[in-house]
């Protein structure tokens, strides 16, 4: 028989900051369209982070966790527009593919402190990173299909969420 895995504060806060995380990231997203020309890409990621953020929000109800105000994440989100607004699209990408994998390495770690039950959540938080890799991936080597992982992401995560309703 499995043992229960005990919820720890560690894991709660780290939750609680990766919601908040990824509506600060769709605000950052939106924020850098006025400073590319792949405007739909964009839009494309902020929407990956907003079904990200709304994934586990079914968690920070069961936990009882309360983010802070979505005005002020977002707020912190565009405030790190400028740090990237200089790059041209293929530095962006190349940001990207190099710093993304940080995140993924976060996501799973998140998974491994937390109860099985709230395994299928934490996936669908982790599997937005994949797919924003592969989609800067696929930028990078001309992809004309390169928003496909998006896309996929979005159609799997709107059908899994609508499945368990």
């Amino acid at each position: 028989m499995a043992q229960k895995m005990r919820v720890t504060d560690k894991y709660l806060k780290t939750l609680l900051s990766y919601y908040e995380e990824e509506i600060e990231g769709e605000a950052y997203f939106y924020g850098l369209v006025d400073h590319f020309e792949e405007q739909d890409e964009l839009k494309m990621l902020a929407r990956v982070e907003r079904r990200a953020a709304e994934s586990v929000i079914p968690l920070l109800e069961k936990y009882k966790l309360v983010p802070r105000d979505e005005s002020e994440l977002k707020t912190r989100g565009e405030s790190h527009v400028q740090r990237h607004a200089a790059f041209d699209w293929i530095e962006f990408m190349t940001y990207i593919v190099n710093r993304y994998p940080g995140y993924l390495e976060e996501f799973t770690a998140l998974e491994r402190m937390a109860p099985e039950e709230d395994q299928y959540a934490l996936n669908s938080l982790t599997e937005h990173e994949v797919a924003a890799i592969e989609f800067a991936n696929r930028e990078l080597a001309g992809d004309p299909d390169s928003l496909a992982p998006l896309c996929d992401y979005l159609k799997k995560v709107v059908i899994c969420m609508h499945n368990t309703i």
